[in-house]
């Protein structure tokens, strides 16, 4: 907090920035200014590795924001229970066009805003510096904070979480780890 040159937020921000994922942390309105003030989503997610990876690296637009920041929230909770391993967004939004050249579903998560792609060798990260002993228990975390959401994987082993507000699972993990 305060490396990137702006002021230092008040004693209780700081301490609700230090544990993004109580629901005290989500629900401060000061937390959100500060969080606004860095360009971050969540206390370990900026807006930037949210933007789509076309070669203008669109922003998540303003009408889908409210949707990054629910599944950040979300994220920084799924972080925390995986011993607070480094995480970073492989694939966030997507405009239409991005999604079609890359494969994505007709109605795919990332074009609204509240969907995050993990490559598998950052999962399989996740295993060795964390708590999480195998993909499957990944999964299984991940299956319980997203549970109003989707939780899934393509052949290749990427982990796929969304916050679309109903459960969706599509899990078959390719044996690895």
């Amino acid at each position: 907090m305060g490396r990137h040159g702006g002021p230092q937020p008040p004693k209780r921000v700081q301490k609700l920035h230090g544990k993004p994922w109580t629901m005290q942390a989500r629900a401060s309105r000061k937390v959100r200014k500060h969080l606004d003030t860095q360009d971050h989503v969540t206390p370990h997610f900026t807006w930037a590795e949210f933007a789509c990876q076309d070669a203008q690296k669109t922003a998540v637009p303003p009408d889908l924001r409210a949707n990054t920041i629910r599944l950040c929230w979300l994220l920084e909770k799924m972080r925390h229970q995986l011993g607070d391993v480094p995480m970073s967004i492989d694939s966030g939004y997507r405009t239409p066009e991005r999604n079609r050249e890359v494969g994505g579903a007709a109605d795919s998560r990332h074009t609204h805003g509240d969907a995050a792609d993990f490559f598998a060798a950052q999962v399989d990260g996740w295993i060795t510096q964390g708590t999480a002993p195998s993909r499957a228990a990944v999964v299984a975390i991940a299956s319980r904070i997203f549970a109003s959401g989707g939780v899934g994987n393509e052949t290749s082993g990427t982990l796929h979480v969304d916050a679309r507000g109903w459960k969706a699972r599509f899990v078959t993990w390719v044996a690895a780890r």
